[in-house]
């Protein structure tokens, strides 16, 4: 009889352990391989969530207008990217967990239309207090993204980004923006990014068309026109923080991007979901 006591008290401790451990298991592997995972609902990560939750709600008013469902794809991504991205301080700087959260909400929003939006390649982000000076182009800079998977910010016009939503300078953005290029155009299946295949040619042809006159679109801050990468870039940073004006001065534009990046700023009621 006591030992038939022993035995069902063993497995009932030993059996909710190994269901717990193989759920966990489970959860975790359906976690790492799908595109929206959904780490809000671990406890490890109550704190973080909430972390992240308190700094977007002040800070991003493109995080304030997804639905309950958005945010949680949203704070889920962000949390994913962490372990897969380096920070370092440069020039005395120091990296806090409010910096890189910040940072990598801007990943999270350009990509938040795309399947794939780790960006592997790019896996050191280096952050300065203010703009530094670029050996490479003998000029002081706020940011600067180089191939080999590097990215450089000013955390001063990082930060100003933010706390001036509907400026059209987000410095976040616009580097990863052109991360996000240069990691599609090293992708040798072309396959990661579908959207981007699809209409990138079109944003080529039409940059060629705008630049050469390019007095008519005022709207569009003149660094813009250096070249196709920083075309994309500015666009990009024009395209979240003021989108009603976009689609009003540069509408075929404004429809490239939506399909480039699977989602529309200006459908904020439907978590900027594209739509026919």
């Amino acid at each position: 009889m006591a030992t038939t006591v022993r035995v069902w008290h063993f497995l009932g401790v030993f059996i909710p352990i190994v269901i717990y451990h193989v759920y966990g298991v489970g959860f975790y592997i359906k976690t790492i391989w799908i595109s929206n995972p959904d780490y809000v609902r671990l406890p490890k990560y109550k704190r973080l969530v909430w972390k992240i939750h308190r700094l977007q709600i002040a800070l991003n008013p493109y995080y304030n207008h997804l639905s309950k469902e958005g945010k949680v794809k949203f704070i889920s991504r962000l949390i994913h990217l962490f372990p897969k991205k380096q920070f370092v301080g440069r020039e005395g700087e120091s990296i806090t967990l409010e910096k890189k959260i910040i940072v990598l909400s801007a990943l999270v929003q350009l990509t938040f239309g795309l399947k794939k939006y780790v960006l592997p390649r790019f896996e050191i982000i280096a952050i300065y207090p203010s703009d530094f000076y670029s050996r490479l182009l003998d000029v002081q800079v706020k940011g600067l993204t180089f191939s080999k998977g590097h990215i450089l910010l000013s955390w001063f016009d990082t930060l100003k980004g933010f706390y001036k939503p509907k400026d059209n300078l987000n410095l976040a953005i616009h580097e990863w923006s052109h991360a996000l290029v240069i990691d599609h155009s090293h992708d040798s299946s072309k396959r990661m990014y579908a959207t981007l295949n699809t209409r990138s040619d079109d944003l080529q042809s039409y940059y060629h068309d705008i630049k050469s006159n390019k007095d008519m679109y005022p709207y569009l801050r003149e660094y813009g026109f250096t070249n196709e990468h920083e075309f994309f870039a500015v666009c990009a940073e024009h395209f979240f923080e003021t989108p009603e004006v976009f689609i009003r001065e540069m509408p075929d534009v404004y429809v490239i991007f939506t399909a480039l990046l699977n989602q529309n700023p200006l459908n904020w009621s439907n978590d900027y979901k594209l739509e026919s």
